[in-house]
C-alpha cells in the first residue's frame, strides 16, 4: 500500500542501493504475495542488474527469489514499459524509500510533522525511568520521552534512521538517548530490564508474539506503550486485538481529521 510519502518522480530504484538487509528482505518477500507488484519488481530489477545485485549481495536469503522474479522479465519490454514498471515499484515501496532519506521523513510523513509530545507524555509517569522504543523511526517517541527519562534505548532496524538519531544526538548534546539495532520480534535485552517498553505503528503483524516480546523486557508492573501519530484516517473505534490483550486506550481526533487511539497496559508479573 502507498502513502504518498514521496514524490515517485523524485527517486528511482536506485533508491534500493541505500536500503539494509531488513528492508531488502521485506521488499522482495513482498512480491510472494503481491502479483501485480511481482511482475513490476521483475522488469525494474531486470533493467538495473546492479540493483538486483546489491538485493541478492546484502540479503542472500532472497536471492533465490531476486534471481527468479529477474529471469521472468519480458525479455522484450521497450523503455516506456521499463519505466512504467520502476515508478510502479517505487510508489509501491514508498514507506521503506521515505526511510532512507530520514529529512523528507520528517516533513513528509503525516504522522510525524503534526504530532505533540504531550500525546505521549500523559499516557504514563516518565520521570527517571529507563525506557526502550521499538521501531523508533526517527526518534519522535525515544527524544520526547529522553527530556524526563533516565535513559531512552532507541531501537530500530534500518540503518539510515539508526544514523540520523546519532547525527540528532551529537548535533543537540543530547546524553541519555542510545541507539541501538532491534525488532519487536527480537528485542535485544534480558528480562525485566524496562520500566516503560513504547512503540508506534509496530505492533498488528502478529499481536501475540509481538506483545509477548514486549511483555518480556517490562518490568513487573511497568507499561507498554503504543503512541501512533497524526493522520486523517477515520476509525469507528479501538483496536479490539489490543482491547483484548489488557490495553487500555486514550481518544482523540487529530487536526488531520483522523480518529487517534493511543494504547498503555500495565504488565503485572507473578
Amino acid at each position: 500500500m502507498s502513502f504518498n510519502f514521496i514524490d515517485k518522480t523524485q527517486y528511482t530504484l536506485d533508491s534500493f542501493l541505500l536500503m539494509d538487509r531488513w528492508l531488502i528482505r521485506m521488499i522482495i518477500n513482498t512480491s510472494n504475495v503481491w502479483p501485480e507488484f511481482a511482475e513490476n519488481l521483475s522488469l525494474a530489477l531486470a533493467s538495473k542488474p546492479y540493483v538486483a545485485w546489491y538485493c541478492m549481495k546484502k540479503a542472500p536469503e532472497v536471492q533465490e527469489r531476486v534471481e527468479q522474479l529477474v529471469n521472468s522479465a519480458p525479455i522484450n519490454a521497450d523503455a516506456k514499459q521499463r519505466k512504467d514498471a520502476e515508478e510502479f515499484v517505487v510508489q509501491a515501496t514508498d514507506t521503506s524509500i521515505i526511510y532512507t532519506d530520514p529529512s523528507n521523513m520528517i516533513k513528509n510523513c503525516n504522522y510525524i510533522y503534526n504530532w505533540k509530545e504531550e500525546y505521549l507524555l500523559e499516557l504514563v509517569d516518565f520521570n527517571n525511568k529507563l525506557v526502550l522504543d521499538i521501531g523508533s523511526g526517527t526518534g519522535r517517541l525515544a527524544f520526547a520521552a529522553a527530556k524526563l527519562a533516565r535513559k531512552v534505548y532507541a531501537s530500530e532496524p534500518t540503518d539510515m534512521l539508526r544514523e540520523y538519531m546519532r547525527d540528532k544526538i551529537n548535533k543537540e548534546h543530547i546524553s541519555n538517548v542510545v541507539v541501538v539495532d532491534g525488532t519487536v520480534e527480537h528485542i535485544p535485552y534480558e528480562d525485566n530490564t524496562f520500566d516503560i517498553v513504547m512503540s508506534a505503528h509496530v505492533v498488528g503483524d502478529n499481536y501475540e508474539a509481538e506483545i509477548a516480546e514486549m511483555q518480556r523486557v517490562t518490568k513487573p508492573n511497568g507499561y507498554i506503550l503504543d503512541c501512533m501519530g497524526e493522520d486523517d484516517r477515520i476509525r469507528e473505534k479501538p483496536d479490539e486485538e489490543m482491547l483484548n490483550r489488557g490495553f487500555e486506550y486514550l481518544y482523540h481526533k487529530s487536526t488531520l481529521g483522523g480518529d487517534i487511539y493511543r494504547y498503555r497496559k500495565q504488565v503485572i508479573k507473578n
